[in-house]
């Protein structure tokens, strides 16, 4: 790879394309509310938690492989366009190298999957399967547009996702092509999202011969880890439902997921120009982090204000998102909606740190997702019996901690900087 250049300019504020980047994915965001709160309604609720649990295989594929769309981004903060560009272009060739037999394979244990996961429709988890190769390149050209603050390549991606993706499925499943053509058009909505992240200049960089450097390897693996660990404490509950208990609980765990994720990706949006903004910050630390505390105290702000709400009015919060169907979870949605706080608070401080070269920090995320695990194995040995609101609460213990742990981390690096 060639040598990095000094970084370029970049916005020095949140205010401009930086946060018409972020109203857009939180557009985005809403959107893929929509298509939950749509589905909970026209579906039963073991549809629904099939529906959850194929959107999750999905989500938790992008997620890992968005480890590389953070490690991009961070190579074109630090560098000039050409440089990111040639790189991006030799990542997406070699991707195929991995993307094919991960495919492949795949689709050869896909009844395996089907039998572990509970999940009898082999047919959606192929065709989902089948669109592995196109997942890499859109996260490869969203890292080189994130790494930019690329305006109309990010816009143009995230809204022609979701169009395809809500008013897609919703045909598909109106229709009668169920699990599969509602698969068949999140495919159309990932190929969308790559569409538009390339220009003309993109397309001709691909013909550049050479490999990537490795060093993307090194640059790449904190985040994934984080990733990783998003996929295991976020979307696990899924698998854990669909595995143990009947399909009326897993319905009703589907349910709560969505409560979570509410709150998890309405914040997470943050990450996606917080990550070069804080890069951009080379010789502050401390403004940097000021920076961070300023959208944690937005989003504690945002936070209080909905549970409030929540607490007061929680048959009233279900029912207007996830219908009637699900009212019996009232007692639950608001250790959820806390939780998808608290799991999103962790996620943000975590990649500022990385971004200012703190490598060790991803393996915080590791630890609270498997010491979660951990809980939830041993509740099930004593108790098989164990219902499921026992692992929420088992959930918002360990992340309830693990994000005043971080915070006050937080606190004492901005305290030592400017001392």
């Amino acid at each position: 790879m060639t040598r990095l250049a000094q970084p370029s300019a970049r916005p020095q504020s949140f205010f401009g394309p930086a946060l018409i980047i972020f109203i857009s994915a939180n557009i985005a965001n809403l959107a893929n509310l929509a298509f939950n709160m749509l589905f909970a309604r026209l579906m039963s609720p073991a549809e629904f938690a099939d529906l959850t649990l194929l959107m999750s295989i999905k989500l938790g594929l992008l997620s890992i492989f968005s480890a590389l769309q953070f490690g991009i981004s961070e190579i074109t903060a630090k560098s000039n366009s050409a440089d990111a560009r040639s790189l991006s272009a030799r990542l997406t060739k070699q991707s195929l190298w991995i993307s094919i037999p991960l495919c492949i394979g795949l689709i050869m244990a896909a009844e395996l999957i089907g039998h572990i996961l509970n999940f009898e429709n082999i047919p959606a988890l192929i065709c989902l399967f089948l669109a592995i190769p196109f997942f890499l390149p859109m996260i490869i050209y969203r890292g080189f547009a994130q790494g930019q603050i690329h305006l109309p390549k990010m816009v143009g991606s995230f809204q022609a996702e979701w169009i395809i993706r809500l008013f897609g499925c919703w045909l598909m499943w109106t229709a009668g092509f169920g699990l599969i053509g509602i698969t068949c058009a999140l495919i159309l909505s990932i190929i969308a999202g790559l569409f538009f992240t390339i220009d003309k200049a993109d397309v001709r960089a691909l013909s550049v011969k050479g490999r990537a450097n490795k060093s993307i390897v090194k640059i790449t693996l904190p985040y994934a880890a984080i990733f990783l660990a998003q996929v295991l404490a976020l979307d696990g509950d899924i698998f854990i439902a669909k595995a143990a208990f009947s399909n009326e609980v897993a319905g009703g765990a589907a349910g709560l997921l969505l409560i979570q994720r509410i709150f998890f990706f309405a914040f997470l949006s943050f990450a996606t120009i917080l990550q070069p903004f804080i890069i951009s910050q080379a010789k502050s630390e401390r403004h940097a982090f000021k920076s961070l505390l300023k959208l944690l105290g937005l989003m504690c702000l945002i936070t209080l204000s909905t549970l409030i709400v929540i607490s007061f009015q929680p048959e009233l919060f279900v029912s207007a998102f996830l219908g009637e169907n699900y009212a019996h979870l009232a007692a639950l949605v608001l250790p959820a909606a806390i939780i998808g706080a608290a799991m999103v608070g962790v996620q943000l401080i975590i990649v500022a740190m990385l971004a200012r070269g703190l490598k060790w920090t991803p393996f915080i995320m590791i630890a609270l997702a498997l010491l979660y695990h951990m809980g939830v194995v041993i509740l099930m040995t004593v108790d098989p019996a164990l219902e499921y609101g026992a692992l929420l609460k088992l959930k918002l213990s360990v992340f309830g901690f693990g994000l005043l742990a971080v915070v006050g981390y937080l606190l004492n690096r901005i305290t030592r900087s400017s001392s």
